[in-house]
């Protein structure tokens, strides 16, 4: 087996080895501690056999100590399970047992929630961030390790609409060496800039958290990690320290728009050259009035962590053709499929398929569930529904488990939602479909307040009908304090929906 030069596999290790890598507050790792500890993470999991393809879990919030996770782990060959914090001990258990992870990295927070959950799996050891990782790490020999296969994050599906399932992707078979080379082209695929200061907004344990990470890292960008999401808090630090480089979703965008006009004025946005949106559909008005405020910087990606893309829309695309999610990169090609497994024409709705070099996808300990999502051709599906245009630009509908279907009409959630969203005090919103005896299904919303606004359902109903055709209008809106959203954007909708059809088929 060849053996690693001793040589960093960050290149900025190489080039500025004594500047700010990692901010998080006011505690900063440079260049060359970052790739130490990493290295010594990386030797501290390969000597308790953590490597191979055996994983290593994380249940923390964002802190300083995720890209060391990231790159150590990738140094190592081992698997990082990134676990949901806003899971239950329950749901946790479930993921903990299906990765077989012998070993979780917590913090305080959520350590008694991770000892729960670990009870009954394999988990052998649990380690706390403080001195307890510290004393682990720390201990590690400072070891270059052999060039065997990359370790790659173990991507968990979202649980929008079922119970979360490990992917495994053929395009992870890399080895170490080429970590640098590997991120830094997901940068390019997104038209990410090859220099700039990077931050990271979004949860690190989800898919589009891992992407930021590794690839600002890789391109040699200093990261800034916010603990998490606030609105102020993040022009704000786009104004301190001049932030060219982030990653948001769309109810970030909502909830940035909707600062008041002295708030948003009070900050110099202009330093941003790249903001990529992902998780969710974005409502029209929330793309323009983005573009509209940081210019033309907003770049939005539709993928999956099946590996769904990256389809890309940069703002011009947008403009140009209003609603699209783009087209597809070099990395996928992109298809709209029927029930019966027909190719359709430009124009017409159906399931979006995709297919890779590598080959399609799969879900971990799921052979049904992953023949369920390819066709016989290897083209493979998460669900989602949409349409090609003449020039090759993907449009969204929806997911097919969130079509409505009115007296025999299609009815698309996601486009009552976004005009919804427009509604002044409405913060957030969700729109399924209930059971009703003659027609079906009839449409629901349930909102979320603006703080220190009130919502009246009935208003909102008003609202909506001089805004949509009647068969649009949801016939009952509910208000509720908080929807079942994760900070990554994704929807937890089958909460609000499913004790409507319990015991029903639709």
């Amino acid at each position: 087996m060849t053996e690693l030069q001793p040589v960093n596999i960050l290149q900025a290790t190489n080039e500025m080895p004594d500047t700010t890598a990692v901010r998080f507050g006011d505690t900063m790792l440079t260049w060359s501690e970052l790739e130490r500890r990493a290295r010594k993470l990386a030797t501290a999991l390969y000597d308790l056999g953590i490597r191979d393809e055996e994983r290593c879990g994380v249940l923390a919030f964002n802190r300083l100590e995720w890209p060391e996770l990231y790159v150590g782990t990738a140094r190592a060959g081992s698997r990082l399970v990134m676990l949901n914090w806003h899971l239950k001990a329950a749901e946790i258990r479930e993921l903990l047992i299906d990765s077989g992870c012998p070993i979780i990295v917590v913090d305080d927070a959520n350590e008694a929630v991770a000892k729960e959950a670990a009870g009954g799996t394999s988990v052998e050891r649990i380690v706390v961030f403080g001195d307890e990782y510290e004393d682990w790490i720390g201990s590690a020999r400072d070891d270059v390790l052999p060039d065997h296969k990359c370790g790659a994050p173990l991507m968990y599906t979202g649980g929008t609409t079922g119970r979360s399932k490990g992917v495994t992707r053929s395009d992870q078979n890399r080895p170490a060496s080429s970590f640098a080379t590997t991120y830094s082209m997901w940068g390019e695929l997104t038209k990410m800039p090859r220099s700039g200061v990077a931050m990271l907004t979004t949860p690190a344990y989800h898919a589009l958290g891992n992407a930021v990470i590794q690839s600002t890292l890789a391109r040699r960008h200093p990261l800034t990690i916010l603990e998490r999401f606030d609105p102020e808090t993040t022009i704000r630090t786009i104004s301190e320290q001049s932030i060219t480089t982030t990653a948001m979703v769309p109810t970030q965008f909502i909830r940035l728009l909707k600062l008041d006009d002295d708030v948003k004025a009070a900050h110099d946005v202009s330093s941003i050259e790249w903001v990529l949106h992902t998780a969710a559909p974005c409502p029209r008005w929330a793309k323009r009035g983005m573009i509209d405020w940081f210019g033309p910087a907003i770049v939005e990606l539709y993928g999956a962590s099946e590996g769904v893309g990256p389809v890309i829309s940069t703002s011009q695309d947008f403009l140009d053709k209003p609603g699209t999610v783009g087209k597809a990169s070099a990395a996928v090609d992109i298809s709209i499929v029927d029930d019966e497994g027909n190719d359709l024409p430009p124009g017409e709705i159906g399931t979006i398929y995709a297919r890779r070099q590598e080959g399609a996808p799969e879900y971990e300990g799921d052979p049904e569930k992953t023949a369920a999502m390819r066709l016989p051709d290897g083209r493979f599906t998460v669900g989602d529904v949409g349409w090609l245009d003449d020039d090759g630009y993907l449009f969204l509908a929806d997911r097919r488990v969130d079509l409505i279907l009115v007296g025999g009409s299609n009815v698309y959630s996601a486009e009552i939602e976004g005009t919804l969203s427009q509604h002044p005090d409405i913060a957030d919103v969700a729109v399924f479909g209930i059971p009703h005896a003659d027609m079906g299904q009839e449409i629901k919303a349930v909102v979320e307040a603006v703080p220190g606004q009130i919502v009246d359902g009935a208003e909102v109903i008003t609202w909506a009908a001089e805004r949509m055709a009647k068969y649009k209008v949801p016939k009952t809106v509910d208000v509720t304090d908080s929807l079942p959203r994760e900070e990554s954007g994704k929807l937890k909708k089958r909460f609000l929906r499913d004790p409507y059809w319990e015991g029903l088929t639709r």
